[in-house]
């Protein structure tokens, strides 16, 4: 050890500098300092010599001291990692600063040795010397435990330049030596989206930094990273110091952004989602530098008929060649929505809502090209528009995308019933009628919570001796000033707020306390309840679908005291195949129990004989626009077949809406089993019903009506 004693810079005082050892410090040779200094010291000359080491160095590395003093310190290191410690050396020689690499030493004998070097420059006339001192690191070293969680650490001084960094961090950045270096500012460029480095915004603010970042990694993939950075303090010296942690989230990014992708656009056509075309629109409508927003409601004109003939594969073909089309049809729009089924939105920038007609015809020439390419046939679409200004036209709540569909929807249902293939406005005449309906239907719901729905009962005769064998229940609601507000003008309106269900409910009750009364009464004269009437009442087709149908209706009539075989279900026909599979088995257990249940403007519909026919169907109430028209016409044929009709499923015939004595003639003529109709019988309240049916009781034989 003469040679590093030899070589090891004087510690004794010089003119410029006072003494730092005392006397008492001379007799420890500088070789016990120097292997108190790590697990292995060596001391490097200007030339990369070693030109000192402690006893453990050479115990390790299993070589003689005699044997590594004087040769190059690379001759050390490990062949895989010369490159980067010839680099480090040459980096650290030139005055730049590094953090605590880790290199892997080989000796003579034994495994190779992983150490974490620190370095001490040693400034001498003769040149810099390097004092190197280094932890033994059998398992894994602090990069390897960091670089196993897969989280890049950078630490800078409070001046911003980068004093430690983990290989995940240098990977990341692009720094392929595996350490970074110089000023955390200069890592700007790196970040594809980022005007400063976030560990430089920590020194600066003081406060905690946290984003998501686009950057550009090593090999000049795009790459997602989630950056925390946070202000720190040096543990001895109190200094401020910074230190940035960066995970990549690549992977859980484009995940997201897929997931986000399903939520807010429609898997086939590539459209806006419902949620998220309503977004747009609440959000354009609120933007206040809006000149106007225009929307336009559309569907495909029978589109059901065309699914039914060509399948769901051609049919969706279709519709994604009339979503690209919209995209051309109206450049630049707000949003593009599908909002269901072949039911499209657009919403555009319109400073009036004249602007509407030219996108509109757009939209039907879009249809007509996408049936085209892909039926080979030409199809045609019905557009509804609604047209918001900058400043509401009319007085009433703030305009809505829901507001806004829901007029375009209004001129959509004109354009289909005066002919489809057409355009309709939504106009002050429709949002005037649309206001009243608002009313009507807030006027539906005070009628319900204070109790006041009535019922009206017309009755079903026999023609051939004036029996009052059923009653229809009609429900009722009153104005201000006591006069009966046309079904025409509420239910439509009770329909569409989804009151319907709960004005079913108050009817069941009406006719539950109708048909208890009429067997109370009828058993005080002494009369048997084999002959009294059944009372129909017409559920829609919320009710019909409940999941209780069956309890509902036995513990209302239970309720009540009142027979369940007195009740007859009417089924409008225009909901029959809609209702049929869900009610199909609670129609089946009332029907056991006795309730008798009919078809509703039978003709009308699409109720088939086969659909007919396996349902516990026992009547047919034919429509009154059959029974009402001309002798030797169409209609009047549909009135004979569903007669023949009735006959063949063993269903008892009403024909509704007789009004002259020549329409009964006819019907008793082909064999009607009962009427109903002013004729016979207008509307009436409960208790002239009551009156009137249980008067008329002694007509005709009794029996099963």
């Amino acid at each position: 050890m003469d040679r590093m004693t030899d070589t090891t810079p004087s510690a004794g005082p010089t003119s410029e500098q006072p003494p730092v050892w005392t006397a008492s410090t001379d007799s420890i040779p500088p070789v016990e300092v120097l292997g108190r200094l790590g697990d292995l010291t060596l001391l490097v000359d200007p030339s990369g010599l070693v030109a000192g080491l402690n006893d453990t160095a050479g115990s390790l590395l299993g070589l003689p001291a005699d044997a590594i003093l004087g040769t190059s310190a690379l001759e050390l290191v490990h062949p895989e990692d010369l490159d980067a410690a010839a680099e480090l050396l040459a980096r650290f020689g030139d005055g730049n600063e590094m953090a605590r690499p880790s290199i892997r030493l080989r000796g003579a004998t034994g495994p190779t040795l992983a150490v974490e070097l620190v370095a001490r420059r040693i400034e001498r006339p003769d040149g810099m010397w390097i004092l190197f001192s280094g932890r033994i690191e059998p398992l894994l070293n602090t990069d390897d435990m960091i670089d196993g969680v897969g989280v890049g650490v950078v630490l800078c001084d409070s001046a911003g330049v980068i004093t430690e960094s983990n290989r995940t961090a240098a990977r990341l950045l692009g720094d392929h030596t595996g350490v970074l270096s110089g000023s955390i500012r200069s890592l700007s460029a790196r970040f594809t989206d980022a005007v400063a480095v976030p560990l430089a915004e920590a020194l600066d603010t003081l406060a905690p930094v946290h984003r998501r970042l686009g950057l550009r990694a090593a090999d000049g993939s795009e790459r997602i990273v989630d950056v925390e950075a946070r202000p720190v303090r040096m543990r001895y010296s109190g200094a401020s110091a910074a230190m940035m942690t960066l995970r990549d989230v690549t992977d859980e990014h484009h995940a997201q952004l897929a997931l986000l992708q399903r939520a807010t656009t429609d898997d086939l056509t590539g459209a806006a989602s419902r949620s998220s075309f309503m977004h747009r629109v609440d959000t354009a409508i609120r933007a206040p530098e809006r000149t106007g927003v225009g929307l336009l409601f559309c569907d495909l004109d029978r589109f059901k008929s065309i699914n039914e003939r060509f399948g769901h594969g051609e049919a969706d073909r279709l519709l994604t060649a009339f979503a690209r089309g919209l995209v051309e049809a109206c450049p630049s729009p707000i949003s593009i929505g599908r909002l269901g089924g072949d039911e499209f939105a657009v919403a555009i920038h319109a400073p009036s809502s004249d602007d509407l007609t030219d996108h509109a015809e757009a939209i039907r020439e879009a249809a007509r090209s996408a049936g085209l390419e892909t039926l080979h046939l030409t199809t045609t679409v019905s557009v509804g528009t609604s047209w918001s200004g900058p400043v509401p036209d009319h007085d009433g709540p703030a305009p809505t995308a829901a507001s806004m569909i829901e007029e375009a929807d209004e001129a959509l249902r004109r354009a289909k019933r005066t002919g489809r293939d057409r355009t309709a406005f939504f106009d002050a005449t429709m949002r005037s009628a649309r206001a009243q309906q608002t009313a009507m239907a807030a006027s539906v719901r005070e009628h319900l919570e204070a109790d006041r729905v009535e019922i009206a009962v017309q009755p079903v005769v026999d023609p051939r001796t004036g029996r009052v064998s059923g009653g229809e229940a009609l429900a009722r609601i009153r104005n201000a000033d006591g006069e009966l507000v046309p079904a025409a003008e509420w239910v439509d309106a009770a329909a569409r707020t989804g009151q319907l269900a709960a004005v079913d409910a108050r009817v069941v009750e009406h006719a539950a306390r109708l048909v208890a009364d009429l067997h109370e009464r009828h058993r005080a004269s002494g009369g048997g309840d084999e002959s009294l009437p059944v009372i129909g009442v017409n559920l829609s087709d919320g009710s019909l679908a409940r999941a209780d149908l069956d309890d509902w209706l036995v513990e209302v009539f239970g309720t009540y005291a009142a027979p369940l075989d007195h009740l007859v279900i009417e089924i409008p026909e225009t909901v029959f195949p809609v209702i049929r599979d869900r009610s199909a088995e609670a129609l089946r257990r009332l029907t056991s129990k006795g309730v008798w249940v009919a078809i509703d403007d039978f003709g009308v519909g699409y109720a088939s004989l086969a659909e007919v026919r396996d349902l516990p169907i026992d009547t047919l109430k034919i429509d009154r626009s059959f029974v009402v028209a001309a002798p030797g016409s169409t209609h009047e044929a549909i009135l004979r077949a569903s007669l023949e009709m009735a006959r063949a499923l063993d269903c008892r015939s009403v024909a509704e809406g007789v009004e002259t004595a020549a329409q009964l003639e006819l019907l008793i003529d082909l064999d009607v089993d009962y009427v109903q109709g002013y004729l016979t019988g207008r509307p009436m309240t409960v208790d002239e019903f009551t009156e009137h049916a249980l008067e008329r009781l002694s007509r005709g034989h009794p029996g099963a009506p």
